[in-house]
């Protein structure tokens, strides 16, 4: 098949969740055969230009690098691209890409749209009054116009049966097993195993980091708040987070690939303290790496969680408080909660599970119109 990815900042995965899934399903993908591209934004081009990574090719188009504007910038001068290409199928990941299936009809020279939707993005904080319309409309949008749609978490799923008579699929993200052993990011930072608290989440409202602050300000420890993350976008609110007196809070910024991981599998706590979010690979990487996960009560998070760790209510810096104290005096049941975390993992989260779905899924509107059997790579 020949499959195209856009609605994302592009591969490598230097920023969030979407551009993880992206990564690893496509380069599954492209190892079973199919012929994968990606679309990526020009200002986060880490690759400079370079036309292929993990046997996916890339295709590098400019954006309005501005909060509100530079997803459907990209997207609307990729399907422009696509003017000049043949795709059988296009994974559009979030919701907002809806807005341009009517033009997709036009410029898609007969591929089908599958969508990738997380969440009501309406609902998250750092999206002005314009945007938040724009993602309102953008479901009623996908419900009618694209062929298939994917839900990567129930809420997400009985949104569209309820309230727009939709059916979707139900297919979730997954994680990595493979433990990193190096120390050497450790060493750098000044940090030793278990003996720190992490958050990895861009500096925006709906990730909680305000939340998250408040809470561990005044938590009685030694063990120093390991933030990772940053943000192009909203300097007011990454300024009023990152202005703490506290020195043993200690924002590091982007932090990729092996280093990344290094710093999930060796923290003591991982705080997801968001407070809307869909199915999110961070918290599925932190399980599959052994973490003790303290999370805000959202059923997304709950149905990814289930008993693998504590909840707080979401947004309540001190209740948030209260379970990192619990959980500091308490390393027997924090140990407990690492082992089903992981388990969790392996029971019920698998990167080629999903990429199985992805294929799947995309065969079928192949096959539906006509074009390719069940299986065939084209």
């Amino acid at each position: 098949m020949r499959i195209g990815m856009l609605g994302i900042r592009g591969i490598p995965a230097n920023f969030g969740g979407s551009e993880t899934a992206v990564e690893e399903i496509g380069a599954r993908l492209a190892e079973r055969g199919h012929h994968v591209t990606v679309y990526c934004r020009r200002h986060r081009d880490s690759l400079r230009g370079q036309a292929r990574y993990k046997g996916m090719e890339r295709i590098i188009l400019p954006s309005l690098n501005t909060l509100n504007l530079d997803l459907l910038s990209h997207s609307f001068l990729a399907l422009l691209d696509m003017l000049r290409r043949q795709f059988d199928v296009v994974h559009f990941h979030g919701v907002g890409n809806a807005l341009l299936f009517p033009m997709f009809k036009v410029t898609g020279r007969g591929a089908k749209s599958l969508l990738i939707v997380d969440g009501p993005d309406w609902q998250r904080p750092k999206w002005g009054k314009a945007a938040r319309l724009a993602f309102r409309a953008s479901f009623p949008a996908a419900a009618r116009f694209a062929d298939e749609i994917i839900s990567d978490n129930v809420q997400v799923q009985e949104l569209f049966r309820s309230a727009y008579h939709r059916e979707t699929a139900l297919v979730g993200y997954g994680a990595d097993l493979v433990l990193p052993l190096s120390r050497a990011t450790l060493a750098q930072y000044g940090l030793e195993p278990n003996k720190y608290i992490l958050q990895v989440a861009a500096l925006v409202p709906d990730k909680g980091v305000h939340t998250l602050v408040e809470a561990y300000e005044k938590l009685e420890t030694d063990l120093p708040l390991v933030i990772v993350g940053d943000t192009p976008y909203l300097s007011e609110y990454k300024a009023r987070v990152t202005s703490t007196r506290d020195p043993r809070i200690r924002f590091l910024g982007y932090v990729y690939g092996a280093a990344y991981r290094e710093l999930l599998a060796n923290s003591y706590l991982y705080i997801h303290p968001l407070l809307i979010d869909g199915t999110s690979p961070a918290l599925l990487q932190a399980m599959a790496y052994g973490c003790c996960v303290i999370g805000s009560d959202l059923p997304e998070i709950d149905g990814t969680l289930a008993d693998a760790g504590p909840r707080f209510p979401v947004g309540d810096a001190n209740a948030l408080r209260a379970e990192m104290a619990r959980m500091l005096a308490q390393p027997d049941q924090v140990q407990l909660y690492k082992h089903k975390a992981r388990q969790r993992i392996i029971e019920y989260f698998s990167w080629d599970r999903v990429a199985d779905a992805y294929e799947q899924l995309s065969a079928k509107l192949i096959l539906a119109r006509g074009q390719v059997q069940l299986g065939e790579s084209l």
